[in-house]
């Protein structure tokens, strides 16, 4: 259940004749660039890009360098509202509109480097992978910065690291934490520390108050005030603890096909078994996600909204699919297409009895601490894992499809028309780590032509 498309956050749409016949930009744009996985199944991975244009024609999309401020990557050539990025090898086209520019699928905006409003902002990163078929190694990085607004600033770093497999296992957490005073002047921010240390960066923010973002050394920080970054708390506990506990998992364990036939039924057995489609709708980092499935013909339909807007569009559909950006329709990889379909298969979705008379159980293991057994199993080509508590409920899910490996820990499960399903996911995808609220989940709501066109127009 997390997985979307590609997309970021925009401020405004309005279209600037003066900017159009300068031919000229000037300052720092930035967005985030989101790859789709189905929010019922996959992860969704998250690229951030920032791009300083300067009034000469040349640009520096390596903002995390020491000479960020001088440094060339290309040459930037603008016509007819397009923003061409030439680099030694290779090119990429925007269209730019006022104080955006729009990528294949994604925004970047206009930010500043003179002003940061009062408030935190983090960072989460994270990254995972298999050492073979029953080791797993993970390390997740949260970092924080909190201004006042009045010159004075904190910080914090926290890393957690995990190792789990069959004869090998272990874990460690690291934190560290400094405060201070700061100076911004044209995106060069310095951090003096309270013991004389001193730490320069490049920082950038936009002063939206709903969606603010930070661009810190390149990376995309977001304020907690965002309603999408105060939730993970228990998610991200629970799947902390789940990892480390894991060190001392049981070398005795239930049937893995008997634990979840048991959350079949803890989720809505029958009611579950016979669903047919499902409606969801979800929101991350400010932007509105809708999802479609339909279980009998196998379609999965990904759409990111703003402004009440669609901006983006994913649909697989067999073995077959198509992606939309706003403007251009065009044929979706077959690897995107494989993800998109995990919706079919993984999460609450992953526990109906047509697909458990499928699975091929690989493995089960106890985590003694908390209750918590985890079902490793493989179906549709894919390397999956569902982790089940004492009460039959789904706790954790993840998949390795080819290279890729993608988990979610889920939390505030509520019944919708008899299936207990999860409005909360803390999810891991590639590098980054993303939270997904769900607003609303309908069960088999009548889905139509019309649902599964393409967009008319943004």
């Amino acid at each position: 259940m997390k997985q979307f498309l590609l997309v970021l956050f925009a401020l405004s749409f309005f279209c600037s004749d003066n900017l159009f016949a300068q031919g000229k930009l000037n300052g720092v744009y930035a967005g985030c660039e989101f790859s789709p996985s189905p929010i019922f199944g996959g992860g969704m991975s998250r690229r951030d890009i920032s791009v300083l244009f300067r009034p000469d024609g040349t640009f520096n999309d390596v903002l995390e360098r020491a000479d960020w401020k001088t440094n060339v990557s290309g040459k930037y050539e603008i016509s007819s509202g397009k923003v061409t990025l030439k680099y030694a090898k290779g090119s990429s086209v925007y269209t730019l509109k006022g104080n955006s520019l729009f990528g294949y699928g994604y925004q970047m905006d206009k930010v500043q480097g003179n002003t940061i409003p009062a408030g935190y902002y983090s960072f989460v990163s994270a990254m995972g992978g298999s050492g073979g078929s029953t080791t797993y190694v993970g390390a997740t990085t949260r970092r924080g910065l909190n201004f006042d607004g009045k010159g004075h600033f904190s910080n914090s770093r926290l890393s957690t690291t995990a190792i789990s497999g069959e004869n090998v296992a272990g874990g460690s957490t690291a934190s560290a934490s400094g405060s201070g005073t700061y100076k911004i002047n044209e995106g060069a921010l310095t951090l003096t520390f309270n013991d004389g240390r001193t730490e320069q960066h490049s920082f950038f923010c936009d002063l939206n108050i709903k969606t603010r973002m930070a661009v810190v050394d390149g990376s995309i920080y977001f304020s907690e005030s965002d309603d999408n970054n105060t939730k993970p708390t228990t998610a991200a506990k629970t799947a902390r603890t789940a990892n480390t506990s894991s060190n001392n998992a049981s070398t005795v364990a239930p049937d893995g096909k008997a634990l979840l036939l048991k959350a079949n039924a803890a989720h809505g057995g029958d009611k579950l078994n016979t669903l047919k489609t499902v409606r969801l709708t979800g929101s991350v980092s400010g932007l509105k996600v809708i999802e479609l499935i339909d279980i009998p013909n196998s379609k999965v339909r990904v759409e990111v909204w703003k402004n009440g807007k669609p901006v983006s569009v994913q649909q697989a559909e067999g073995n077959t699919g198509w992606q939309w950006n706003g403007s251009n329709k065009s044929d979706l990889p077959a690897n995107n297409v494989a993800e998109v379909k995990t919706a079919l298969y993984t999460g609450v979705l992953g526990l109906r009895k047509p697909l458990l008379s499928q699975l091929q159980i690989v493995k089960t293991q106890k985590v003694p601490n908390n209750n918590i057994y985890t079902v490793a199993c493989k179906l549709n080509g894919a390397d999956c894992v569902f982790a089940i508590n004492d009460q039959s409920q789904l706790m954790a899910y993840g998949y390795q499809l080819g290279s890729k490996t993608s988990y979610s820990v889920v939390s505030d499960l509520r019944p919708v028309q008899g299936i207990t399903l999860p409005f909360h996911e803390n999810s891991t995808s590639g590098d980054q780590k993303l939270n997904i609220q769900y607003d609303n989940i309908d069960m088999n709501p009548v889905l139509d032509a019309q649902n599964w066109a393409t967009p008319t127009g943004n």
